[in-house]
């Protein structure tokens, strides 16, 4: 099956090079993006004004010729939609929205609606697909592959976990999640994050130092919003400068203390090279050192 993907900047304003590179690498998998020109207008350091991200949006929707709406990146600007969004006319032509980063506020906020969301990488990183030496080149396209796969169905992917506290022998429950800092920056807002009753909750960050990461953290678990977690699981915290021998995961382990979750790291996701895709909210099952989660 061919596939079709409506192109949105709904964040950050992006480098045009690397659009025509992300554009290009999708196209090397066989994807045909859709873009509605110019994807950018940039007011600040956002893309657009909130409008005309809004509207970029509901357009992608409204297109019945694509599968998918793949954001080009995240940085910043998202939250700013949420208010805005025509959710009936999203429900109207459901698609998965993918991405990840900043893009975690609209994974978690269709997710909440029954809107299809998969966390996984922005387009611009499909630029990976055609630059670089052999290897990395080979572990970007088996995470595009596993995103093309999961937009068409998918199957079930693992993912291997490492241990940090004691846990049942075996964990299920809805997979959520994604960035620390983004989700932390919602609480007391009406799009605050909150983990569904038995969650496996997936954080992730880039370039914040240990005690941004425990700040932010702190605020969740201080907000209630994993009260009825059963389970935090890290990926990558790429350059988030360490505080001497002090582990993330000691930091982690001690935050999260009065909630008595198990907690786990070591998955591939994130911001890293590794950033293997994921369906926002599928079952997910954690049991001899793996997590799968369902298509």
């Amino acid at each position: 099956m061919s596939l079709a993907v409506s192109l949105i900047a709904p964040s950050s304003y992006t480098d045009p090079k690397a659009v025509a590179a992300g554009i290009r690498g999708l196209s090397s998998l066989g994807v045909e993006v859709r873009v509605v020109e110019p994807l950018q207008a940039p007011e600040r350091y956002l893309a657009g004004s909130r409008e005309r991200r809004l509207a970029q949006l509901h357009a992608a929707y409204d297109d019945p010729a694509s599968q998918a709406v793949w954001a080009v990146r995240g940085g910043y600007g998202a939250a700013q939609l949420v208010a805005g969004i025509d959710w009936a006319r999203l429900a109207d032509h459901p698609k998965p929205l993918i991405g990840y980063s900043d893009v975690t506020v609209l994974l978690d906020q269709c997710h909440r609606r029954g809107l299809p969301a998969i966390h996984g990488p922005v387009a611009k990183a499909a630029g990976g697909l055609l630059a670089g030496d052999a290897d990395r080149r080979e572990v970007i396209r088996r995470q595009f592959e596993e995103t093309l796969e999961l937009i068409r169905g998918g199957v079930p992917l693992d993912y291997p976990l490492i241990a940090h506290r004691p846990a049942p022998p075996s964990l299920q429950g809805p997979v959520v999640g994604g960035n620390l800092a983004t989700l932390a920056s919602l609480i007391g807002t009406p799009a605050a994050f909150r983990a569904a009753p038995g969650a496996l909750v997936i954080l992730e960050d880039v370039g914040e130092p240990y005690y941004r990461l425990e700040r932010a953290l702190w605020q969740l678990v201080h907000a209630g919003a994993l009260d009825e977690a059963a389970a935090v699981c890290l990926g990558t915290f790429e350059g988030c400068p360490p505080y001497g021998e002090t582990t993330l995961e000691a930091i982690f382990t001690k935050t999260l203390a009065s909630l008595a979750l198990p907690l786990f790291s070591g998955l591939p996701i994130g911001h890293g090279l590794h950033n293997r895709p994921w369906r926002y909210g599928a079952t997910g099952r954690i049991e001899n050192g793996c997590l799968s989660i369902a298509a």
